[in-house]
């Protein structure tokens, strides 16, 4: 049987009453939605999509219950207000992804050389919440527009006048504020970033782990945001809490026993499992599930070795980068990169998040260095392991909810 240290089971316990205090300060990492606005002579096309979980959240929605696209259509008649004031001609759902919810709303348009448009759409009940909106008009000009607490307007521009495309400064200064504010908004990879910190006991190890972090999401990011490869966006998010988890894993450092013996129990779960996959319908992916089980068991192994652990961090840090950057590559997906644009779209948003990555590390090592440095180093590793052991909780929080709730 697996003896759990002290310090492990403290950071259960704190995780355990965080989480009672509030059901959803982990649901998910960021509140967000996404508006595509197409301008016309004479009708402005306005398509609103977002998560489900963010529909749900609407006085709307207890009124109509469970209607979620009526919610949605009658929230947004009222959050949405433009300048001067537009009739609106249609509203209507549309067919969106699983787990989202859309509405298409058509206005119409009559002699007006500019429009301001206020979306008020889901920041009072999430003051965190941010919006993408992509203009496009008949020419195919376009323009993205991020729209957060602070700014809650953006101009719409009538094809009498003609929207001004951007030129290359201003979308690819736009791209990178888009990644950047999606890292720095995104929980999930900033505890990722924050285990990562935990695991490294010096500068050259993070810069290394960074590097390969880096390259990881990179390859990914393009692969995704080209349609090169589309993933399953909620097995991804699942697999993002997951490798929170193997790093939490390793950053408690744990005796080789309870490796060991953790990569027993991980056997016996894993055929388990797989059982229920092969032979009920409560499962399914079990290639998945499979490739999940050689992934653990071949990092735990790895554990159990310091020094071969330390050495290949960057590959797995490599590895885990890839997932997450397919999660970085839904963001593109969502707004629509034009195809015209795409690759300076996927530069200047790499660059972006590579900049939060810097801020966020940055930021920390210098904490981090501060406490390593303590004279009694027995309450340095009991504050890593604390540390380690709530991040570990909250990443398999995430990968339970994400992948069955």
């Amino acid at each position: 049987m697996i003896r759990l240290s002290r310090t492990y089971l403290i950071g259960f316990i704190i995780f355990g009453l965080i989480s009672s205090i509030s059901q959803n300060l982990f649901a998910h990492t960021r509140s967000v939605s996404y508006s595509n606005w197409l301008i016309t002579e004479s009708e402005i096309i306005m398509t609103f999509t977002v998560p489900a979980r963010e529909v749900t959240k609407l006085d709307e929605y207890k009124l109509l219950y469970p209607d979620l696209n009526a919610s949605l259509q009658k929230h947004l008649s009222n959050s949405i207000v433009p300048t001067p004031e537009l009739e609106l001609i249609e509203s209507k759902p549309v067919r969106t992804e699983q787990g989202t919810v859309g509405s298409e709303h058509t206005y119409r348009l009559e002699n007006t050389n500019s429009l301001n448009i206020r979306i008020d759409s889901f920041f009072p009940i999430a003051p965190g919440h941010t919006h993408y909106a992509t203009i496009k008009d008949e020419k195919k000009n376009n323009r993205t527009v991020i729209i957060n607490q602070k700014n809650k307007s953006i101009n719409l521009i009538s094809s009498q006048t003609e929207i001004t495309n951007q030129g290359f400064k201003e979308l690819f200064s736009g791209y990178i504020n888009l990644g950047f504010f999606h890292i720095l908004s995104g929980l999930d990879h900033l505890v990722f970033l924050l285990v990562l910190l935990l695991l490294c006991t010096n500068l050259k190890q993070l810069v290394l782990a960074a590097t390969g972090f880096t390259i990881g999401h990179s390859v990914t990011l393009f692969l995704a945001a080209s349609n090169l490869i589309i993933p399953k966006m909620q097995v991804i998010e699942s697999l993002i809490g997951l490798t929170i988890v193997i790093a939490s894993i390793e950053a408690i450092r744990l005796p080789n026993r309870e490796l060991k013996r953790l990569r027993e129990l991980i056997i016996v779960f894993i055929g388990f499992a797989l059982i229920l996959s092969i032979f009920t319908s409560i499962l399914s992916n079990t290639l998945l599930i499979i490739g999940i089980a050689l992934l653990v068991i071949s990092v735990l192994t790895l554990m159990e070795d310091e020094e071969i652990s330390n050495r290949y961090r960057p590959a797995l840090a490599a590895i885990f980068g890839t997932i997450h950057g397919f999660g970085f590559a839904n963001v593109l997906s969502e707004i629509e990169i034009i195809k015209s644009n795409f690759l300076i779209a996927l530069f200047g948003f790499n660059i972006g998040v590579e900049l939060g990555q810097i801020l966020v590390l940055a930021f920390l090592w210098p904490a981090f260095l501060m406490i390593s440095k303590e004279p009694n180093q027995n309450q340095f590793i009991e504050i890593r392991s604390v540390l380690s052991s709530i991040l570990l909780a909250i990443g398999l929080y995430w990968f339970i909810t994400r992948s069955f709730i």
